[in-house]
């Protein structure tokens, strides 16, 4: 539903069902492509929800494009891996779109 942050110390073995987690679609991004720059995958995770809310379900190929066309200097392949982990996030973590 929202992004979620976690206190310090807290124990997480992963975000709660229903939420959408930037940091955690940014570090599975950035194992998918280890070139990928951390604040780079931050700002298109964090972007992703959003883009993915307007297209009203985890369609791939249209997310990446359109995160690319709002930060063309991230380039494709950024724009790809945080797309495919967002949508993968989505699913796997069953986040509401609407």
């Amino acid at each position: 539903m929202t992004e979620s942050s976690y206190g310090e110390g807290e124990r997480v073995f992963g975000p709660p069902q229903g939420t959408y987690d930037g940091a955690w679609v940014a570090a599975a991004a950035r194992q998918l492509d280890p070139g990928l720059p951390a604040e780079t995958a931050a700002l298109l995770a964090s972007e992703a929800l959003a883009h993915l809310r307007a297209i009203g379900s985890p369609d791939l190929p249209e997310l990446a494009r359109r995160l690319l066309a709002d930060h063309p200097e991230a380039g494709a392949t950024p724009a790809n891996m945080v797309a495919r982990a967002a949508c993968e996030f989505v699913a796997v973590y069953a986040v509401d779109l609407s």
